[in-house]
């Protein structure tokens, strides 16, 4: 994320970093801004506020947590954004072919697995912007 971090606020483009007290330190040292929270569950609830969309990028475990409750919340009606998982190099299509699997096997019907996209360039991403 930092790399992200940079290349935005190098375009003027202002960056709010939100992260739980326990990550003090771990800061981007040129936030715009830095909301605070006291738990994980806090900081992805400030993250989704206020929002119509929500995009991943290629991440660890922490980003897949994220878009999982994203998308999870949007299937429950209770996000109103649209989730996106930016599928760069075929980086989720074990998530993809997992969902996909739900379908298959009943668990998940069509129009849930309709509310996630995955494009996999950034032409593919602007179309859905």
């Amino acid at each position: 994320m930092g790399h992200v971090c940079d290349e935005a606020l190098e375009h003027g483009v202002r960056v709010i970093g939100v992260l739980p007290r326990f990550m003090k330190g771990f800061e981007h040292p040129r936030l715009t801004e830095c909301i605070w929270t006291d738990r994980m569950s806090e900081r992805k609830d400030a993250m989704r506020e206020g929002t119509t969309l929500a995009i991943a990028l290629p991440g660890g475990i922490g980003t897949l947590d994220e878009v999982a409750e994203t998308y999870c919340l949007a299937k429950l009606g209770r996000y109103p954004g649209r989730v996106i998982i930016f599928n760069m190099d075929g980086f989720y299509d074990p998530f993809k072919l997992q969902l996909d699997l739900y379908v298959e096997r009943g668990m998940m019907d069509v129009a849930s697995r309709a509310l996630v996209h995955f494009p996999q360039t950034v032409q593919e991403l602007e179309a859905l912007l």
